[in-house]
């Protein structure tokens, strides 16, 4: 990927909103939940703190996360693929599996 991330910025990838319930029943589009996960594709170094330290944003490339809404950050498009850059700030939590 040709996209790499400033300051504390994360790029991400948008996961799909659920298009069948836990009981099966189909959902039509329109009332499908806008997507809030995101799955991290790159990372940056992160940001300096009033005294010079740099401080990196508390996740990897590869988590599943939780973001603050679907208007934070920026989409970007890049070889035909969609991506979301956001701060670091916006990222609710992680999604851990088990």
């Amino acid at each position: 990927m040709n996209l790499h991330p400033l300051g504390d910025r994360v790029v991400l990838t948008l996961e799909k909103a659920e298009e069948v319930t836990s009981g099966g029943i189909a959902l039509p589009q329109s009332a499908q939940e806008q997507t809030h996960f995101g799955k991290v594709t790159a990372v940056g170094p992160g940001r300096r703190n009033d005294v010079g330290e740099i401080i990196k944003p508390d996740v990897s490339v590869g988590d599943l996360v939780v973001i603050s809404g679907r208007w934070a950050g920026e989409n970007v498009t890049v070889d035909g693929i969609e991506y979301k850059v956001i701060s670091s700030a916006d990222i609710l939590a992680i999604v851990k599996k088990g």
